[in-house]
Parts: C-alpha cells; sequence; structure tokens
C-alpha cells in the first residue's frame, strides 16, 4: 500500500484489486453447506500468534486435505486483541461498541429478559471468548475431518482453548424455489447488498435507488475499512494504524434460536382474527404479511395478496421494489419485518439515511426442520445463525435493532409495535395489518430468542500478518 494511499480513503477500484486481501464471507458468500463455528480463548498470546501463523495459510485457501476442501476463517473480540499483543493505542482506536462487546451493549439493543446475555450459551459475549475460527465445507465428514486438523495444530502448539462449538447446515437454497427454505419456511437468502466494485452479480432492489428509478451499488466503505463510504471520501476511520484496518470489517455473529411449532399455531389463531379462516391460504397470507414475503420469496409489495412463483423465481424481478404509494401498508404493512430491515422509499418519521444503516447478513441454518405439520415442539435446538458484515457495529447493526426492530415510532406506529418475527413480543405487543377484516394482531409470541452474541473484527490478510508479527 502506498503512502499516498494511506492518506485517503480507497475507491471501488482499489477494491477491485485487493479482494484477495479481504476474508472470505465478507464481499461474497462461501458457498459450502455445512459449517462449524469453534469459539477460542487465548491462554498464552505467544502461543496464539505461532497457531495463526500455521493457520493463516489456510485462510481464503480452500486446500485439499485428507481428501475434504474447506475454508477458515478467523474474527477476534476486544479482549482477543488484548491478549494477542496488540499495542494499547491502536486498541484504544477501536469504536466504543466493539470494545465494549455484545454482552455489554445487549441491553441498549434489547436483548433482554429470556434473550438476556446470563442466558446465552458457551459464555457467548463473555471476557474468556478471544476469537472465532469457522469452518466451511461440503459434507459432515468434511467438516470433521477439517476440525480434527484445525484442532490437532490447536493442541500441538498449546495456549488455546475450545470453549464453545456451533455447528450450521444450510437448508435454502439462493432462489427459493424448491427448497425447503429456513425454519419458518421462507426462502433464504434472497438478497444482499451489493459492493460497488466486488463484481459480484447484483440485481434491480438490492442497492441504492437513484431518483430515475435506477439502482447501484453502495459504496465499499459501508462494509469494508478503509474505503469511501456513503457520506463521501472520508470513509470510517480507526482503528488505527491504517494498514490495521484496511480491508478489514466487523462482524456480529447471533444465534437465534426458532420456535416453529409457536409460529405455526399462531398463524392458525391469527389467519381466523384477521381474515376470518383459518385455512392454509389464509395462514400463508398472515405468515407473508408479516415476514413481507411469502415463504417462495415473491415479495408481498409486488404481489399483496396471492403468491407468485414467477417473480419468486426471477432474480430481475423479486426484489425491484420499494413500496411507494404505499405510505398506509395496503399492498406490504409498514411493521412487516423485511420492511422495518429495510425501509427503502418508505417515508420515516423519524428521518434517517436509509443507505446508512444497510448490512450485509450471512445467514446459515442450524438443527433439523421440524416436521411438517407437526404443532407440538421436539425438544430439538433449531434456528438460524446471523453474521452480520458491517463497517461500524453502532450505526448498522446496533441502530437497526434498536431503531428499527424493536419499536414503531419511527415508521409511523405505535410504540407497543415491534418486528413480528424477531421481536420480543409479550402481552401488549401488536402489528398493524391495513385491509384485513380486524386489522390488528395482539399479544404475539416471541418466535426468536437470542442464544448468543458477539462482535468480531475481521481483519484483512495484510493485517492479519501484521497482528502475528506485532507490528501494531
Amino acid at each position: 500500500m502506498s503512502t499516498a494511499a494511506m492518506t485517503r480513503a480507497l475507491t471501488a477500484a482499489d477494491l477491485r484489486a485487493n479482494l484477495s486481501d479481504i476474508q472470505d464471507n465478507v464481499v461474497a458468500p462461501i458457498l459450502m453447506r455445512y459449517g462449524r463455528h469453534i469459539f477460542l480463548k487465548f491462554h498464552d498470546g505467544a502461543k496464539a500468534r505461532e497457531w495463526m501463523r500455521v493457520m493463516i495459510a489456510r485462510v481464503n485457501a480452500r486446500p485439499q486435505e485428507h481428501g475434504t476442501c474447506f475454508t477458515v476463517n478467523v474474527g477476534f473480540t476486544f479482549e482477543g486483541l488484548a491478549a494477542l499483543g496488540l499495542s494499547k493505542r491502536s486498541l484504544d482506536s477501536f469504536p466504543q461498541a466493539f470494545r465494549m462487546g455484545a454482552r455489554a451493549r445487549a441491553e441498549a439493543i434489547g436483548d433482554t429478559g429470556l434473550h438476556a446475555p446470563e442466558h446465552w450459551e458457551g459464555g457467548l459475549g463473555g471476557p474468556d471468548i478471544h476469537a472465532m475460527a469457522w469452518i466451511r465445507t461440503d459434507s459432515d465428514q468434511g467438516r470433521e475431518l477439517a476440525t480434527e486438523i484445525v484442532r490437532a495444530e490447536m493442541e500441538e502448539i498449546g495456549g488455546i482453548e475450545v470453549r464453545f462449538l456451533q455447528d450450521t447446515m444450510a437448508l435454502a437454497h439462493a432462489n427459493g424455489i424448491g427448497s425447503e427454505g429456513e425454519h419458518f419456511g421462507f426462502a433464504d437468502p434472497i438478497s444482499q447488498p451489493p459492493i460497488e466494485g466486488a463484481d459480484a452479480p447484483w440485481y434491480p432492489g438490492d442497492g441504492v435507488q437513484e431518483p430515475d428509478g435506477s439502482w447501484r451499488p453502495l459504496k465499499a466503505g459501508e462494509f469494508v475499512l478503509g474505503y469511501e463510504d456513503e457520506a463521501g471520501p472520508a470513509g470510517v476511520m480507526g482503528p488505527e494504524p491504517f494498514e490495521l484496518r484496511v480491508n478489514g470489517t466487523y462482524m456480529v455473529f447471533r444465534k437465534l434460536h426458532q420456535d416453529v411449532a409457536a409460529f405455526r399455531r399462531f398463524l392458525q389463531t391469527a389467519a381466523k382474527s384477521l381474515y376470518g379462516s383459518d385455512d392454509e391460504y389464509q395462514q400463508e397470507r398472515v405468515a407473508a404479511k408479516m415476514m413481507g414475503r411469502w415463504r417462495s420469496g415473491c415479495p408481498v409489495d409486488l404481489s399483496p395478496d396471492k403468491d407468485d412463483l414467477a417473480i419468486a423465481a426471477d432474480p430481475e424481478r423479486r426484489n425491484n421494489f420499494s413500496y411507494a404509494g404505499d405510505d398506509q401498508g395496503l399492498r406490504c404493512p409498514v411493521g412487516a419485518h423485511l420492511r422495518r430491515t429495510n425501509p427503502r422509499a418508505t417515508a420515516l418519521k423519524r428521518a434517517t439515511t436509509v443507505r446508512r444503516h444497510r448490512l450485509i447478513r450471512r445467514g446459515v441454518e442450524y438443527g433439523p426442520h421440524l416436521e411438517d405439520g407437526a404443532l407440538n415442539d421436539d425438544g430439538v435446538d433449531r434456528g438460524l445463525i446471523n453474521l452480520f458484515i458491517q463497517a461500524d457495529i453502532e450505526r448498522q447493526f446496533e441502530f437497526v435493532q434498536k431503531e428499527w426492530m424493536k419499536g414503531g415510532e419511527f415508521i409511523g406506529l405505535g410504540a407497543n409495535e415491534q418486528d413480528p418475527i424477531n421481536g420480543v413480543g409479550g402481552e401488549g405487543s401488536q402489528m398493524m395489518v391495513p385491509g384485513a377484516k380486524q386489522p390488528f394482531l395482539f399479544d404475539l409470541p416471541s418466535f426468536v430468542t437470542v442464544k448468543g452474541g458477539e462482535y468480531l473484527f475481521v481483519p484483512g490478510l495484510k493485517a492479519l500478518e501484521g497482528l502475528i508479527q506485532q507490528r501494531f
């Protein structure tokens, strides 16, 4: 990196040249079905750096070892960076939200009650979690072989303890058609915000809508540190020095348990309440209004009254909408999950620039599907592991959680309205569904429970080498 480049935020052209320095799963997803998240504690910083010297050769490399192909990536908590011996100057330059960590920030974003850190698994969010290494591969056997390889290297070097393991297995397919979908049955993922300079495929509706109705990618600095962002050429500052932050990002890990049986039971009662019948069509209609898409992936804004598989199957159409002209929510309720997380052109009562709060989400399921038609829980843990990628945890992840998902005032709804899918629910919670026979849902259950979280810094490969060599 030249001295001149280090004095300015980098551009899309720079990103194209630097893609190999950015860890996998940041600007493009790892399309491997099986995963394992390994949470680590460093008892000895020198030995941790020695292990990283071995492991860095595998980051982004996807080696073939013992007949299996896998990739390994790594991110660090603030405590982990301190354990590695990062200088006080660099540690102090990280933003406050990251330095405090997921556990300390939980109450501020609504992780209270059953979602609170005292109920989290494996010590997640606590001071003994220093890093997360995540493996992606194509089979369950490959996942075990990859884990054996990584564990053997840790044990040979010593000084590193595995504190928690979380397996994942992707159940959904990108287009949603003919797939099982995530545990509530919705096709996932449908879209991600495209990054200028990443050269990855993207489609209308994925990015920022211009005044002429066209769409464009977001500036790279919204997701990758060191680059120009949507506010201008300055980019997000910190951590210091520039070589530490460039091509890095912040990743928020979330383990979300899904109560599928409760969701199915609620659809029955809600369909009868809203539309006077609990037949299958009306249940699907309720699910679509709550999510903002039919289970196929077809957006409610484009097809409010029935699913349209042709739209769902067409990447040029299934995300090409803006909610324009639907301020009352007659097509898509303004409180629907997806409308909250990306309001697009919705008129907001609490003004903000929507494009400054976008997130890249890498969601992967864990646990098996609940048997079709089952209305009682089988006791098996199942849900979603979300990895949220951004340049600013407070402005992006925390803002969306606190301002857009946990309340309704920002979009002109009452204080008791919260996200119908990921909200905390309970007595008094509600959702307005304009146009329905009885246009309110009351006392929504908590369908999703937070089981753990972490705030992680995911450095570029050159910065990872710098951490190993203690250059910062």
